[in-house]
């Protein structure tokens, strides 16, 4: 029997030990919310009921632990996002694994995530200012309460939002939902949750470290890119159009003929390279994100 939402919450978790942590918060916010809410329904309804002899009821409707775990598990299955089901070497040798990142969907997706985190990261970093100075503003005034309950909440709305961002690009399994935190009438009990919540401050600081990470990622990219095109760019330039695309301290270079695939090799290699270094990123950023986003 469970006589409490928190044993019940408890149990569930037990019953999913070994699953992935997302899975583990999906369920449990989907389980709290339904039972608060049930039980907050039915003990209007029916005022003469024991809490716990309505809770049983409403358990008895939605689920054991065991059953609801079960459904969990299964549907984990289904829920690997498609870079990670899809990533792959392309073959044994060097070589092939090393141009094979071409075809490798976690590499394409890593690079479009370096390209958009700088984007991603300014608009975090204005919201999360904006939000605490505005919060901070206003905290001496009555209405200071509920704005800062606001500020919090929309913090969880950002990290999903980026944890499916991530799920995409990144290839790593991120909640479909934000933890699931009991709507109280008193919005003051609401901001003490929501500031007790260590999940609150690691969301936080998600946010705030996503503008530099996305500066390095962008330049990265913004170096790299360029350069391996202009080398496999050059030696056709130069012979097209006759001039000299090589400039060094002010002294033009023309690239001897015998040198010309060496050039364009380095090029390729450079690119191929930072595709290698971007699908890297890529997976040290999706264990950061599930670090600080994904509740333990």
């Amino acid at each position: 029997m469970n006589r409490t939402i928190e044993e019940y919450l408890s149990r569930l978790k037990k019953e999913l030990s070994g699953s992935d942590k997302a899975t583990i918060q999906d369920a449990t916010a989907d389980a709290q919310e339904h039972l608060v809410t049930a039980l907050a329904s039915h003990m209007q309804e029916k005022s003469g009921l024991l809490e716990e002899e309505v809770l049983d009821n409403i358990i008895a409707e939605y689920g054991s632990p065991e059953e609801i775990a079960a459904a969990y598990k299964q549907a984990e299955i289904y829920m690997t996002p498609y870079i990670a089901v899809a990533e792959k070497t392309s073959g044994q040798g060097i070589l092939s694994r090393f141009f094979g990142v071409y075809s490798d969907p976690a590499a394409w997706g890593s690079f479009l995530y370096m390209v958009i985190a700088l984007v991603t990261g300014i608009l975090y970093f204005c919201w999360v200012t904006a939000g605490i100075a505005t919060t901070l503003s206003f905290s001496l005034f009555l209405f200071g309460i509920p704005l800062a309950v606001l500020f919090l909440l929309s913090l969880q709305g950002l990290a999903v939002m980026e944890g499916r961002i991530v799920e995409g690009l990144l290839g790593v399994r991120m909640p479909r939902r934000p933890i699931f935190f009991p709507q109280k009438e008193k919005w003051f009990d609401r901001l003490k949750l929501y500031l007790s919540d260590q999940h609150t401050w690691f969301g936080l600081l998600y946010m705030l470290f996503q503008l530099p990470l996305g500066v390095l990622y962008f330049t990265v990219a913004a170096v790299m890119l360029p350069l391996g095109v202009g080398l496999i760019a050059a030696p056709f330039i130069q012979e097209m159009l006759n001039v000299t695309v090589i400039t060094l301290g002010g002294t033009a270079y023309l690239i001897p003929g015998l040198a010309m695939p060496f050039v364009i090799a380095l090029g390729g290699v450079l690119i191929t390279a930072f595709m290698h270094l971007a699908k890297g990123v890529g997976k040290l950023h999706g264990l950061y994100a599930k670090r600080l986003l994904v509740a333990n």
